[in-house]
């Protein structure tokens, strides 16, 4: 394998790149008009895949960006919009856009995501949030940090390092929870920790968990491992466990199956508490 922070850079740099191609696409949820005309409007394309989700230029293009730099590493490259269509043990894994339909509705919460995998198990994870301009990404044994760009021009115009103290308000826990989850496990669970829901859409869950403004975040709706695997490194090098709850391990990412079961994720300051969790969960299943 090539040097590890190499390849966090390129992957970085890659994430990034496909980001700014999504910005060319983007309509915010706040421009005033109908609702027909902004259809009327829209600058891009919306297809409906085979498996009934949608997919827009946006999409494509932040991946064929991601392709054209990530391809000089030389390793296979499997994304939701182009799956590999063979078994590698070292691949690079990735989400072009994930949260489409944010992206559609103009509301924001989308991200993409970028992660390499060796032997089913993700070892690098980058996440960019192009509305906000942030970049959370971590390596295995390097930790997860933080940027903050700068005038989307740079990714090497670091404004901050990853830091729980600047970046969390500790006083107030919550769980993070999917936007459009309709299980009522997350909430009972919330109620159960005295936790507040925090619902968001996308990987940027992950992000709110390695930066200590949630503690939890539990899955139960259907979700793919590109949805997953950027944002699994992301949390636990920031001191994270994402358990798969059919397993009880820690979840696997192949290209020959890729969905992922259920999942909860588990905060650093809420470890002494995970088989209480999961003992909770069990029973609400």
């Amino acid at each position: 394998m090539k040097d590890l922070k190499f390849l966090l850079e390129l992957a970085k740099s890659a994430t990034f790149e496909g980001g700014k191609e999504i910005l060319k696409f983007y309509q915010s949820s706040e421009i005033l008009m109908p609702i027909n005309k902004k259809d009327e409007a829209r600058a891009y394309e919306i297809y409906i895949k085979p498996d009934k989700s949608p997919v827009t230029q946006a999409d494509l293009a932040s991946n064929d960006k991601i392709f054209e730099i990530l391809s000089k590493s030389g390793l296979p490259i499997c994304s939701e919009e182009k799956i590999l269509d063979e078994n590698a043990s070292e691949f690079w894994l990735i989400d072009p856009l994930d949260g489409t339909n944010d992206f559609i509705s103009g509301v924001g919460e989308f991200c993409v995501c970028t992660a390499l995998i060796q032997n089913s198990r993700p070892i690098l994870g980058v996440i960019y949030v192009p509305i906000s301009n942030e970049i959370y990404f971590a390596a295995k044994g390097l930790g997860t940090h933080y940027e903050k760009l700068k005038n989307f021009s740079s990714i090497q115009d670091q404004i901050a390092s990853f830091s729980k103290q600047n970046l969390a308000n500790k006083s107030q826990k919550r769980m993070a929870i999917s936007r459009y989850g309709k299980n009522q496990i997350p909430l009972l669970l919330s109620q159960k920790l005295n936790l507040e829901p925090l619902r968001l859409s996308s990987a940027i869950k992950f992000c709110k968990i390695a930066e200590g403004t949630a503690e939890i975040y539990a899955r139960f709706s259907p979700s793919s491992i590109w949805d997953n695997a950027a944002g699994e490194v992301v949390a636990s090098e920031a001191g994270a466990v994402m358990i798969d709850l059919k397993t009880q391990n820690p979840p696997l990412y192949q290209t020959s199956n890729l969905k992922s079961n259920e999942f909860v994720v588990i905060s650093k300051e809420f470890l002494d508490q995970k088989d209480e969790i999961l003992a909770f969960i069990k029973e609400q299943i």
